[in-house]
């Protein structure tokens, strides 16, 4: 089914490619909305039941819970006194998301290698996205920070991420323990991806990365985890699972987008997404372990 997937992987990255040729920006964003508020949510809305099969009694299941909850108040505190930092800080939290998303599995080593690998390739997908959408960026930055990155963080960023990446995985391949990596097939996913971000919007670019090359990657993953393999059967179970969490999301997300003028709704937004990133991040890591 692996396989399967990274063949739909590949259509439906081709097919978005074509959208953002052929519409606007406002057919882009809406498809970008529809996919992230759909799956991307979804994705994410079982860190519970995941949390719960980890443990091994109610004791330790509440005592996670209670750190998980913990993590979600750190973050809305940090953003609320240094938005800044903050947004800094999701970035590279999400950077080794993606990376431990895409590459678990492939490379081998030590924790710490296998940490910077991640964070490394993470980096350089958010370095060309933002490199492709700088005016885009700033906006953002500004509306919920005050703050801009500068243009030469962001090259400082891709360059150091890319000589990262040829530098560790020149030294993996030169060890008895190669990674289980196609450096070509991942080179192609690569140009694949900078064309993406190049023609789309920021939110289509961005939507299509973390959809159908992580969300959808990290259920089947979850889906494992939960029930053994995945299959049509075990992944709608999945679903139904994760309905009443992603039910509330939305209603919630409905209700601050019509009693909240749109620089408020912004930062509820990030805020919301920032504090459920770093412990989903913890879950995730742990259930990989």
């Amino acid at each position: 089914m692996r396989v399967h997937y990274q063949d739909f992987m590949i259509f439906f990255t081709f097919l978005l490619f074509w959208v953002s040729i052929q519409f606007g920006q406002i057919i882009e964003d809406s498809i970008a909305y529809a996919i992230v508020l759909s799956i991307g949510i979804i994705h994410g809305s079982n860190d519970f039941t995941i949390l719960k099969k980890q443990q091994t009694n109610t004791k330790s299941f509440l005592k996670s819970t209670g750190f998980y909850l913990f993590l979600i108040i750190m973050c809305i505190v940090s953003y609320v006194a240094i938005p800044f930092a903050s947004f800094v800080f999701f970035i590279l939290l999400s950077s080794y998301h993606f990376g431990e998303q895409h590459l678990e599995g492939k490379v081998f080593g030590s924790k710490l290698l296998k940490s910077i690998l991640y964070m490394a390739y993470g980096m350089l997908i958010f370095s060309l996205i933002f490199i492709e959408n700088l005016s885009d960026v700033d906006v953002i930055m500004q509306n919920l920070t005050g703050y801009i990155i500068p243009n030469e963080w962001i090259n400082i960023m891709f360059i150091a991420s890319l000589s990262l990446l040829i530098v560790l995985f020149t030294f993996l391949f030169t060890r008895k323990i190669k990674p289980k990596i196609h450096i070509v097939r991942e080179l192609f996913y690569i140009l694949l991806l900078f064309l993406v971000f190049k023609t789309s919007s920021l939110i289509l670019g961005f939507a299509i990365y973390f959809v159908l090359w992580h969300s959808i990657p990290s259920i089947l993953d979850q889906t494992k985890f939960l029930s053994g393999d995945y299959s049509f059967k075990t992944i709608l179970e999945y679903l139904k699972t994760a309905f009443v969490y992603w039910l509330i999301s939305i209603l919630g997300l409905v209700i601050a987008y019509y009693f909240l003028d749109e620089s408020l709704f912004n930062s509820i937004i990030f805020i919301v997404l920032f504090a459920v990133t770093a412990p989903h991040v913890w879950v995730m890591n742990r259930m990989k372990q």
